[in-house]
């Protein structure tokens, strides 16, 4: 098979399986060796599956390809391996001169990067340190001479990644992702790991914090639990398992840089639509680049460090804020690099003329501050605020205690005066006859409208008298009293009455003082308008005393006084705010204001001086930072030559092996459309994007189509990762038909067999397809559920969910639990007991009857039709067992639950089913179960 892969050489066979080939193959070595891949690619089913290829290369055409084979091969390639070994001196030399060709054609610090690199030295924090130092010395930032001491220019040696045999077997530990349960374990299977939950159980969580700890473009954003005050740092730690057995424990954040999360990989939403979206980082970059992605580190970090103190040196001018608004403030507003700082010394300086002429401006503001203007005014208008409220005040006593309104309240007390008598005369018209005593007095009203009441609070008709229980028979005065009470007359009054009532409770509550005794206003008004403030006493008295004869009339229903004018007269006010506004006019401020301006402006001028001769250092060392900062302005710091040589050097060396795999997957996943891959270096990075006709595909392809294209281009990239050992997904199948799903279901079932694949879902119908899968392919699949309980979410089971459940596991299930509910009903003392057992019986008869439910799939239908299943199975219906009997024993079963499922109206009562009653129930299922399962 291998002899396919020789080669010719004027006309004489080339055997390549040994390590001697001629020098004149050497020559084509380009062609030959793209030649020698496809040949490896062409080669049988079993060679592609057990050989893996990959090349290691030092040199810009040193290249080794290993050959590394199953045991059961031996005898046909007779041997472990070959090594395939092409090396040419002068193709090596080729390499490393164009590299040191354009090394030393840029600045001298960045030389010294590159020699350190081609030395194989780890670019640790000391030699960046130094590396800094060269950049300011030959860009002039600091007063020292560069000292360009000769490179050696090693060549560049890399070392072989670990590639050990890994498993992931668990994370556990999380904190401070949203409400996940801390204490939780998730432990990973050796090939298939399948956790379902339904929303909001948790997985989000979960592949939140895988994000960022594995490689992803998914969604990273992680928040605490917003129901705790107590905010944790995200955390969690992660176990894997070696050849040996040997358990390495890693945390994160704190081993984020472990080589063995960059051997993981996830897919998410998020990560699905930024590949149909946008160009995105090749998670592999062929090992001949690993020079630039070093290179562009190191560059990247002095870059950083130059920004970084460029920043720190472009500070804002503070000082301005330390001036008043002065012209000294304006100088200090305009300084720049050309800035003189004699000028500004000059400018800060204060003779003793100035001294003397500020201490003769400050004995004058003095003076000027004593006369206390501001004071002055300030209780004028405080005075005069007063005054306007007092005004009010009688202004709405004036109106309370109008005429109009008086009047009014004297009228409403005559109709009500006049109801009462018309009450008397017309009501009691017919009970004139009768014998009783004090009639139409208020007391024998009051007693009537009691036994009323009393009466009607009877439930019944009463046909004996509610006092002495003597017959009513022939009896008609009880009818008079109840007409009596129930006519017009009586019931206008009772409206006049509530009125009036309201009234009275208006007046009673009224507030007469009008300004505070004692105050400075009292003092100020009665020393300034003696007559305002005796009248307003007088006032305050007067509306008192009215107010006290209207209560007196109300509370009796009687006006017994004449109506007349008791108004205030508001214009007694007029002289009072004219002597205020003379007071507050005769202070004169206006001419004092301007003087103590004017010092001030020289007060500020003055303080300005001292403040520019205190900083005057802090404003000559920010000058020198400024002439620092426009020289570090005028260099420029950019990878875009770097990743333009890096670009041409890609354009000839990155391998097709990416577009393969994206092909191979897309033919796997069943997806035919024309989806082309665009790449192109940068950076020292693989970029890729997908594109359909020029566009994006999420602006052509379907919901489904997308999900499997972003499926099949995380496949295939995570395959260029030969370090891989795992892949996770969160919900791949959103927006897919049932064909596309089990397409999708199928695939990762077959990763599973080269690496470990974990599943976050919440569909059902995708977790029966990849068990159903699984187990077509002698796959080892763990099933686990994740839930929400309480408070907490993400708590983990290793079971099956109830929905996924069949038949023969709800019933151990339900056996079970019945034993749990056998010791509840025990133990049970309490009514709170009862309780909790009644809501566990319910529950309990739920799941019985979801049993019997499932029980029509799976027995009388024999799985024909299942309900996560696509397709009908027509054959199974063959060996189906339904009649009508089991129907009959079916609607039996399921009814002797239903009554403790749905909710039961409070007049059925009924006992709740005992245990021996709901073993009796499951006992009946489990029989149905066993004389109708098909064989």
């Amino acid at each position: 098979m291998l002899n396919d892969l020789n080669e010719e050489e004027d006309g004489k066979k080339v055997d390549i399986k040994s390590t001697d080939v001629p020098s004149s193959l050497m020559c084509q070595k380009a062609c030959f060796l793209t030649h020698l891949e496809n040949k490896l690619k062409q080669v049988s089913k079993w060679l592609r599956k057990n050989f893996e290829i990959y090349q290691r290369n030092t040199g810009y055409f040193d290249t080794v390809i290993k050959i590394i084979y199953d045991g059961k091969y031996r005898e046909k390639l007779g041997g472990e391996y070959k090594v395939l070994y092409y090396k040419e001196t002068g193709g090596v030399i080729m390499m490393e001169t164009e590299i040191k060709e354009w090394v030393r054609k840029q600045p001298y610090w960045q030389q010294f990067i590159a020699n350190e690199i081609f030395k194989g030295q780890n670019l640790e924090k000391d030699k960046l340190d130094k590396i800094y130092i060269l950049f300011k010395q030959e860009n002039g930032l600091v007063d020292e001479v560069l000292d360009r001491a000769e490179l050696d220019m090693l060549s560049y040696k890399s070392n072989d990644n670990d590639m050990s045999k890994m498993t992931w077997k668990e994370i556990s530990n999380i904190k401070g992702v949203n409400a996940l349960k801390s204490d939780e374990q998730l432990k990973i299977g050796n090939q298939l790991t399948v956790i379902y939950g339904e929303n909001g159980s948790g997985k989000s969580g979960y592949t939140r914090i895988l994000n960022n700890a594995f490689v992803s473009r998914g969604d990273k954003n992680i928040l605490p639990n917003i129901f705790k005050d107590e905010k944790l740092s995200v955390g969690a730690n992660f176990s894997f398992q070696d050849e040996k057995k040997e358990i390495f424990e890693l945390s994160f954040p704190g081993d984020k840089n472990h080589v063995l999360f960059n051997r993981i990989s996830v897919f998410d939403s998020a990560s699905a639509t930024e590949d149909l979206t946008g160009e995105n980082e090749l998670a592999f970059t062929p090992i001949e680049f690993a020079f630039f992605d070093e290179y562009i580190q190191s560059f990247s970090e002095i870059k950083s460090r130059f920004n970084t103190d460029v920043e720190s040196r472009r500070k804002n001018n503070e000082f301005i804020s330390c001036f008043n608004d002065t012209p000294i403030k304006k100088v200090v507003e305009q300084i720049n690099i050309e800035t003189s700082m004699e000028d500004l010394r000059q400018l800060a300086d204060v003779n003793e003329l100035d001294k003397e002429f500020f201490q003769t401006k400050m004995n004058r503001k003095q003076q000027l501050m004593a006369l206390n203007v501001n004071e002055r005014v300030k209780e004028y208008r405080s005075i005069e605020q007063n005054l306007n409220s007092t005004k009010q005040k009688i202004e709405q006593l004036n109106h309370k205690y109008s005429n109009v309104r008086l009047k009014k309240t004297k009228k409403l007390l005559e109709e009500l005066g006049n109801l009462k008598k018309l009450a008397s005369e017309s009501g009691l018209e017919a009970l004139k006859n009768e014998d009783i005593h004090n009639l139409g007095s208020v007391e024998w009203k009051k007693f009537i409208q009691t036994a009323k009441v009393y009466h009607d609070s009877i439930d019944g008709d009463v046909d004996q008298c509610i006092f002495c229980q003597q017959s009513l028979e022939h009896v008609t005065i009880i009818d008079k009293y109840w007409s009596y009470l129930s006519s017009e007359v009586e019931k206008s009054l009772a409206t006049k009455e509530s009125e009036i009532k309201k009234i009275l409770q208006d007046f009673s509550s009224q507030n007469f003082q009008l300004f505070v005794r004692q105050s400075k206003f009292d003092d100020w008004l009665a020393e300034n308008s003696p007559q305002l403030h005796e009248s307003i006493i007088k006032a305050e008295s007067e509306f008192k005393l009215l107010n006290s004869h209207i209560v007196q009339n109300l509370t009796k229903f009687e006006w017994e006084f004449d109506v007349i004018d008791n108004s205030f007269d508001l214009a007694s006010f007029d002289d009072t705010y004219t002597l205020l506004k003379d007071q507050i006019d005769a202070t004169n401020s206006e001419s004092v204001g301007k003087e103590l301006a004017e010092i001030k402006i020289i007060e500020e001028v003055h303080k300005d001086k001292l403040m520019l001769n205190h900083i005057y250092p802090e404003i000559e060392k920010f000058v020198n930072e400024m002439k620092w900062v426009s020289l570090a302005d005028t260099i420029r710091l950019s990878t875009n030559g770097i990743t333009a040589f890096q670009n041409r050097l890609f354009s000839r060396y990155v391998t097709t092996e990416y577009v393969d795999n994206f092909n191979y997957e897309c033919q796997k996943l069943k997806v035919d459309v024309s989806v082309e891959v665009k790449q192109r270096g940068s950076r020292g990075v693989t970029l890729n994007k997908l594109v359909v006709k020029g566009k994006n595909p999420i602006e052509v392809l379907s919901e489904g189509e997308q999900r499997s294209v972003a499926v099949a281009n995380f496949l295939a990239e995570t395959a260029l990762n030969k370090a891989n050992i795992g892949i996770i997904f969160d919900d791949p199948v959103c927006s897919l038909d049932h064909k596309r799903r089990n397409d999708i279901a199928l695939r990762l079932v077959q990763e599973s067999e080269s690496k470990q694949v974990v599943i976050f879902t919440h569909d059902i119908s995708f977790l029966h397809n990849i068990d159903k899968h699984s187990k077509e392919n002698g796959i080892e699949c763990s099933i686990k559920t994740i839930d929400k309980i309480g408070s907490n979410s993400g708590v983990i089971g290793d079971s099956l969910p109830w929905i996924a459940m069949k038949v023969n596991k709800r019933k151990a299930h339900l056996r079970a639990e019945l034993q749990n509910i056998t010791k509840m009903h025990r133990n049970m003392e309490t009514v709170d007991d009862k309780k909790k057992y009644e809501e566990k019986v319910k529950g309990w008869c739920e799941y019985l009857r979801e049993t019997w439910e499932r029980s029509v799939e799976e027995i009388l239908f024999n799985e024909a039709v299942q309900r996560f299943n696509p397709s009908i199975q027509t054959q199974r219906l063959k060996t189906a067992s339904f009649t009508k009997d089991l129907y009959s024993q079916i609607s039996h079963g399921m009814s002797r639950c239903s009554d403790w499922v749905h909710d039961r109206a409070s007049a059925l009562g009924g006992n709740t089913p005992k245990p021996d009653e709901l073993s009796e129930y499951l006992n009946f299922f489990e029989s149905f179960v066993t004389e109708n399962k098909s064989s």
